[in-house]
């Protein structure tokens, strides 16, 4: 299989269309990889595909936008059980971070 062959596939598997829109939605794909070589590509490729057959293979505006829906649920019902916008503000923040150090789980919430 030849490079333009290889690339060809990531683009379309990634519903990307360029080198430079792979780097920007899925740099998970692209970090630490010399595009310049084959190798390089038929990694991200097998990495494509392994996500894929896990499912999990979300972009970067897959994820934004789970983020905003997320947010804008807390807000409804943080605004129905009478919680003002400082309360819901420090309660996203929160979240955010617990994000990053851990899985959150709705339920603990």
């Amino acid at each position: 299989m030849k490079i333009l062959d290889v690339k060809k596939e990531v683009f379309q598997l990634t519903c990307t269309t360029d080198t430079k829109g792979l780097k920007k939605e899925h740099p998970n794909l692209t970090n630490g990889k010399d595009l310049r070589y084959k190798e390089q590509w038929l990694k991200i490729l097998e990495d494509v595909k392994s996500l894929r057959n896990q499912g999990l293979d979300l972009s970067i505006a897959d994820l934004e936008e789970s983020e905003a829906m997320l947010k804008e649920s807390l807000y409804t019902v943080g605004k129905i059980v009478g919680l003002n916008e400082e309360q819901l503000n420090i309660d996203w923040q929160k979240i955010k971070l617990e994000s990053m150090f851990s899985d959150i789980h709705i339920e603990d919430i």
